[in-house]
């Protein structure tokens, strides 16, 4: 299966984000000629916080671009929406967070992609946009959007399609995976398999095994009381 893809989009410079001192390289622009994707993102793309962005299981964000139709709406002021706007490398349409799995693997030009996590919303969704509550409504939609490790380098081509490869985890749905983060009442066997889950990325798997250790032990106490 195959997809057209909009981008790739970087962004070389940092800006300031509205209204404050903070550095973002949020505002993505469609680069103009090919482009090198390595291990750790594509070429001449900056990240202002590494601690939340890019590296090996966070070399590039996709976002799909019927998502901005449901923004517009509850979001009138913005009066347009379209691919980058939320800081994403790459955009496509007729595939979501239901459809892409974690592990699922890509070829996009000449470079080997693979699914690693959710996008996980921030505030400078709601800085860069003027649009308070923005990256609250994205997490409780689910409509986050998802990152990817980047297996094998390779050369961008605009309009490059996307191309799917493989698909080792059908269950592992990107949507699954995030509202298991964010639910607390998610099952014991559930936590037990997301902290398995060997394509989902370290952090995630860390979270989720910590969440289900917790249980443990207060199961343990509640045993010996």
């Amino acid at each position: 299966m195959q997809w057209s893809v909009e981008g790739p989009f970087i962004r070389e410079r940092l800006l300031r984000l509205p209204g404050t001192d903070k550095a973002s390289a949020i505002d993505k622009q469609r680069a103009q000629g090919d482009v090198w994707l390595d291990l750790d993102g594509l070429q001449g793309d900056r990240v202002a916080d590494r601690r939340f962005h890019g590296g090996p299981d966070r070399s590039l964000c996709h976002y799909p671009v019927e998502h901005y139709r449901v923004w517009l709406d509850l979001f009138p002021h913005l009066q347009s929406l379209g691919p980058a706007a939320f800081g994403e490398n790459l955009s496509t349409r007729g595939l979501d967070e239901r459809q892409v799995c974690i592990g699922d693997r890509f070829g996009w030009g000449d470079a080997l992609i693979e699914v690693s996590q959710p996008r996980s919303p921030c505030s400078n969704l709601d800085r860069r946009h003027n649009a308070r509550g923005l990256a609250r409504q994205l997490a409780r939609s689910g409509r986050t959007g998802w990152l990817y490790r980047t297996l094998k380098p390779g050369v961008i081509t605009p309009g490059a399609e996307l191309q799917l490869l493989e698909r080792p985890c059908p269950n592992a749905s990107v949507l699954r995976v995030w509202r298991s983060f964010v639910d607390d009442a998610v099952s014991d066997a559930d936590l037990g398999w997301l902290q398995e889950l060997q394509p989902l990325a370290s952090e995630y798997r860390s979270r989720f095994r910590q969440r289900l250790d917790a249980r443990r032990r207060l199961q343990d106490q509640g045993a010996l009381f």
